[in-house]
């Protein structure tokens, strides 16, 4: 049985599972799901909750390799069958508790120095209620002696896909190659071109969206309620719409563009990860707020 932590104010009801790698099973708005739901019939993953954390590093690293400092590290690959560390390491581990009160709960998580992540870091998790948002802020504090690379971002799953209109403006997309890296960037295509509502399509992107504004919203015209998603000072998203059978419509905000590691050199380019010194801690904010159709 999973463990979760409920909470309601207003109209928003929120469940969080820190046991299923600190994830949100829940996000609900007068009774309706905003993210999709955890089942608690079906397989115990934090990647099919509604959202879940991206710690200490966002979305892939190519191979699981990369260098630091001059030195070459290995990390374990940890989804399946796929080549790459993806998503960091928070989403499969076991946060534990630290705070709660009527319209907050604190998860943390430690983790020492590993094959997973070769540096030792701490994360926390802060989920504030208020009467018609959820405003989720993780970060992440370097606790080795020396200044680490270092990236965080949310996965949340817009529920029903089907019967949805997003809006997601950005200005630039990278291409992905074969393996599903990012090798080009280039102008946002028609395509792609979500900066008015639009109905998701269906199994047609799943890649790094730059020149972002921090801001994207979902809307159900049949429910006649809309969601607007904000990440203060973040310019880079992941945005995914799988194939109908997942009926689900993802917008992520990162800190970093996928295999980041890999591409830049330094933290001075927005799309590359974050150098965190010791002692220093590195946050991401966003926030889900609901609202009437006007």
């Amino acid at each position: 049985m999973t463990r979760v932590i409920e909470r309601s104010r207003g109209n928003v009801s929120i469940a969080v599972a820190p046991e299923l790698g600190g994830a949100l099973a829940w996000l609900r708005w007068r009774g309706h799901d905003v993210l999709r739901p955890f089942d608690p019939a079906g397989e115990k993953r934090a990647n099919l909750c509604g959202t879940y954390p991206l710690v200490p590093w966002s979305n892939r690293i190519a191979d699981g390799q990369f260098s630091f400092a001059g030195q070459r590290h290995r990390l374990v690959r940890n989804f399946g069958d796929s080549p790459h560390a993806v998503h960091g390491i928070g989403w499969q581990s076991t946060w534990e508790v630290v705070e709660e009160t009527a319209s907050d709960i604190v998860i943390g998580l430690e983790r020492a120095a590993s094959e997973a992540w070769p540096w030792p870091w701490r994360a926390e998790q802060r989920f504030t209620l208020t009467d018609d948002a959820l405003t989720i802020v993780l970060c992440y504090r370097n606790l080795s002696e020396g200044p680490v690379p270092a990236g965080l971002g949310f996965h949340p799953f817009f529920a029903n896909a089907a019967e949805s209109q997003v809006r997601f403006p950005a200005e630039r997309v990278w291409l992905n190659d074969e393996a599903s890296l990012p090798k080009e960037e280039i102008a946002v295509p028609e395509k792609w071109d979500y900066k008015e509502f639009r109905t998701p399509v269906h199994g047609s992107v799943d890649n790094c969206f730059c020149g972002w504004n921090g801001e994207a919203a979902v809307r159900w015209p049949s429910r006649g309620f809309s969601a607007t998603l904000t990440a203060p000072g973040v310019s880079n998203a992941v945005f995914f719409i799988p194939g109908p059978g997942r009926n689900v419509v993802a917008i992520e905000p990162v800190s970093h563009i996928n295999n980041a590691i890999n591409l830049f050199s330094s933290d001075d380019d927005e799309r590359a990860m974050d150098i965190v010194n010791p002692g220093d801690a590195l946050c991401l904010r966003m926030t889900i707020r609901m609202s009437d159709d006007e």
